[in-house]
């Protein structure tokens, strides 16, 4: 029980972190923005076409520069004229960090 409740706390504090990390984005002008990202049908079709690495990859990358966070949100998105995966992990700490994957080649672009 016990158990669940924190794992409840944990979700309800992400959702209400990344709805201040988005606002913060708009205020600060943020490199990505979360509103320019492809519906999941056309991320499909985007990997598919294996034009851009697979989301898993991009996550275990995301992760390697994030260690000991949880993903609590993956996203294609366009940025000028590439594809990016906007990934945000949420630290022990309560920090969110997003990391900004090149979906081509799968390297790392940003990490904020």
């Amino acid at each position: 029980m016990r158990l669940r409740q924190i794992g409840l706390m944990r979700l309800v504090l992400s959702v209400i972190a990344l709805g201040a990390l988005v606002g913060a984005s708009h205020a600060q002008g943020a490199p990505v923005a979360l509103d320019n990202c492809l519906l999941p049908r056309e991320m499909q079709e985007a990997v598919a076409s294996k034009s851009i690495v697979a989301p898993a990859s991009a996550v275990i990358t995301a992760r390697r520069q994030v260690p000991n966070a949880d993903v609590v949100r993956a996203s294609l998105c366009r940025s000028n004229d590439a594809l990016v995966y906007v990934i945000m992990a949420l630290q022990k700490n309560g920090r969110i960090v997003q990391v900004t994957i090149d979906g081509s080649s799968g390297r790392v672009k940003s990490v904020h």
